[in-house]
């Protein structure tokens, strides 16, 4: 402990090492809505200085020599702002700036030169920050999704059409730190995976790191989504509702004495619309599943700029289905999450975020067949108190530290009618301090060290995982950044088997039975905003998993003690690749290309009482796709409308062949298969166009917007999984597709 204590001194010595000036800092925010504007650019005119805003829309610029300045604001959807101030000697100014929407002048978009409008030195490695008014752009299934939006990003892959998973990087979902208002999110997905849990409605700010992420971040070995809640309208009530073929949204939102309220609700509508259907003999199977969230925050804002935005989460999956013949299937499965966060400004220079938080997950599969049942559950239980610290140094030198202590309870069980199979809980602690630094050494190389110390009580060891990125600017507007790093994961999905979707996934912390699992990043990225109207970016990355968990539980080593993890076994794996994306605004288009290429594989040697898989050689993760192309395109149509097309190609899912049947004896059919190399086969190349369109009518009190959407427009049959024939040796294989040709319609209305 005393080593981290060490390095946190000698960061804090450097940001100390230079005498502060006139000190300029603020709150930025939306002028019709009094919301604070996340990652804004604040730009020195004429200098090199400037500062980004986080995610409180904070920002802090120190050391100004006195003089007269001219403040640039810049943010993606806003309206250029340019302020005049003036820093006397030693002083500290606080500003309130409020920025006005770019879609209120109804004019071009101006094209900002790069020096204006990336201020920020600090290395910002695979780093992507959005808005949901980006993320809408895209054609959705049916309705915005904030997965299925990141899943057009260069890098990203999904495992299906049915998938709203992020495999990122070549790390798979449950390797992603999912934060929602700095709260832990287990299993942020509906329907198997077919949605997110984010309300877009809701959602303000969106920060993606692909890979390198810095010491503040801990937990997950692969990269971070960290998703922040609006706040509300701080100056009149508003409220939006939106109606799809899929579900209903609805949003209220408005101001309070010194401060803001948001309610935010979405139910899906499935079980009504079929069982509708079936009465009317358009279909012969009703399919009674149904799921709601619900979002809730309150911001109370304090004269000195403090804040506090308590905020909680609520959503339930429930689907129930019976059959003719007495078979009954009940799948319920939530989170639940609050969160209780407090800004507090010291200084112009000195700030501070602390959180406490909770985030509780539960999952019940049953299956029912006359008297006989079988029920799987999983449950975990969250309770995580954090503080970050960020201090502006001077015009070099920004540190942070922190520290968390996270407490978490946690059951595993399958039981049926006849016996109990297993059943496992596990309670542990772990207490993590961080210190970082984002030191700028010249005009062209910053550099930002940081390390993680650890302290998990079910493996009872310290873990110190150090952190280093660096970037060099090249000219203005085009820059490299670099990032190493060591990472842990104490809290892994179990997933049955390497299929793209399973009902059995659970969490459930690693016990000292298997150790920590374990990780190693290499990250490069290339950015050039010198090319006028459009933008280049590239990555590439390398990452190598220890101890990564399965469970298997048709080949276990079961002794007969009820304990579930007789059927985890432990493996390996590693992920190499790039991506490459050039994006920009050319008249009324909007134009994106983004091609990755990668590979994701997995090992499993001798654990325990099992056997190696294919020997212990390395095969495709059930996710691998080594080719990802995604093209985007939307034009404006007249004032009121737009037409936006995404084409999607994709290297085939791997799948394993079976290379024969057999029967268990008895005079039975055959009912099993040998299995052939794993996941050594490939599908075909994968395929998808989809077409939106979308109006945009405004009155004096309500603006109204219909979309109509074609999804897969082509009617690409493209193969999702295959189902094995056993009455047939060689076994026969019947092709599973995904989503055919579905043209969806729907609309918002605000007031």
């Amino acid at each position: 402990m005393h080593k981290l204590w060490l390095i946190v001194l000698v960061l804090l010595g450097l940001s100390l090492s230079a005498m502060a000036a006139g000190t300029v800092s603020g709150k930025i925010k939306d002028a019709a809505t009094g919301e604070s504007i996340p990652a804004v650019a604040v730009v020195v005119e004429g200098t090199t200085r400037g500062a980004a805003a986080n995610v409180e829309g904070f920002f802090s610029i120190p050391n100004l020599a006195a003089g007269a300045y001219k403040l640039v604001f810049n943010s993606l959807g806003y309206e250029q702002l340019r302020k005049d101030i003036v820093v006397e000697d030693g002083a500290s100014q606080n500003l309130t700036i409020l920025m006005r929407d770019q879609a209120l002048q109804f004019k071009e978009v101006e094209i900002i030169a790069e020096r204006d409008r990336e201020p920020d030195y600090a290395p910002k490695v695979a780093q992507i920050e959005v808005t949901p008014r980006e993320l809408k752009k895209l054609p959705q299934l049916a309705e915005p999704d904030l997965f299925r939006a990141l899943q057009a990003t260069a890098g990203i892959l999904p495992s299906s059409d049915f998938s709203a998973d992020l495999n990122i990087w070549g790390g798979s979902g449950d390797q992603n730190l999912i934060l929602l208002n700095g709260v832990n999110v287990y299993k942020p997905t509906h329907l198997g995976g077919l949605f997110s849990i984010f309300n877009m409605d809701a959602v303000k700010d969106v920060k993606l790191i692909k890979g390198g992420f810095g010491a503040q971040y801990g937990g997950r070995l692969s990269a971070v989504v960290d998703v922040a809640d609006r706040e509300g309208n701080r100056n009149k009530v508003e409220g939006k509702v939106g109606l799809s073929l899929l579900s209903s949204t609805a949003l209220l939102e408005g101001p309070l004495p010194h401060g803001s309220w948001l309610v935010a609700g979405r139910r899906t509508y499935i079980d009504g619309a079929t069982k509708l259907f079936k009465s009317l003999d358009i279909i012969e199977d009703d399919f009674p599943y149904y799921f709601y969230d619900f979002n809730a925050k309150l911001t109370r804002d304090f004269s000195n700029g403090d804040r506090i935005s308590p905020s909680v989460y609520y959503g339930d999956d429930i689907l129930k289905v019976s059959s003719a013949t007495g078979d009954r299937l009940r799948l319920t499965w939530g989170n639940r999450t609050f969160s209780l966060p407090f800004v507090h400004i010291f200084s112009p220079k000195l700030y501070t975020h602390t959180t406490l938080a909770g985030s509780a997950f539960y999952g019940r599969q049953r299956f029912e067949t006359g008297d006989v049942w079988f029920e799987w559950n999983n449950t975990i239980d969250d309770l995580t108190a954090e503080t970050d610290l960020t201090y502006f140094a001077n015009a070099r030198n920004t540190f942070s530290f922190g520290a968390e202590a996270k407490f978490v309870d946690a059951m595993l069980e399958a039981v049926s009618s006849d016996f109990l199979i297993g059943h496992n809980e596990y309670s542990a602690t772990l207490l993590a301090v961080f210190a970082a630094d984002d030191y700028r050494l010249t005009d062209k190389w910053t550099i930002s060290p940081g390390v993680r110390f650890e302290n998990y009580t079910m493996s009872d060891k310290d873990e110190i995982t150090p952190r280093l990125a660096m970037r060099r600017d090249l000219k203005p507007g085009m820059y490299v950044s670099g990032a190493w790093g060591l990472y842990t994961q104490y809290f892994q999905q179990m997933r049955v088997g390497e299929d793209f979707a399973s009902l059995f996934d659970s969490y459930v912390p690693l016990s000292e039975r298997f150790g920590v699992a374990r990780g190693q990043q290499f990250a490069l990225t290339f950015v050039d905003d010198s090319l006028g109207r459009f933008k280049l970016s590239g990555g590439a990355y390398y990452k190598n998993f220890q101890n990564i968990a399965q469970l298997d539980l048709f080949d276990g080593s079961d002794d007969g003690d009820s304990d579930l993890e007789d059927f985890v076994r432990m493996g390996k794996g590693y992920a190499y690749g790039m991506d490459l994306t050039i994006g920009g605004t050319f008249g009324a288009y909007d134009m994106s290309l983004g091609y990755g290429w990668g590979r994701t594989r997995r090992v499993y040697d001798d654990f325990e009482d099992y056997e190696s898989i294919d020997n212990g050689l390395s095969f495709p993760a059930f996710f691998d796709r080594q080719n990802n192309t995604n093209i985007f395109m939307s034009r404006k149509i007249r004032s009121r409308g737009s037409l936006e097309a995404r084409l999607n190609y994709q290297s085939g899912l791997p799948y394993t062949y079976p290379e024969g049947a057999y029967s268990p004896g008895l005079g039975l059919p055959p009912h099993y298969f040998m299995q052939g190399r794993t996941n050594g086969e490939r599908f075909d190349a994968y395929m998808r166009l989809d077409l939106a369109y979308r109006l945009k009518y405004e009155w004096n009190w309500c603006t109204f917007s219909p979309y109509i959407e074609l999804i897969n427009a082509l009617g690409r049959k493209n193969p999702l999984m295959l189902t094995p024939d056993f009455t047939s040796n060689p076994v026969g294989l019947t092709m599973n597709g995904q989503l055919p040709f579905l043209p969806t319609f729907g609309f918002t209305a605000e007031f």
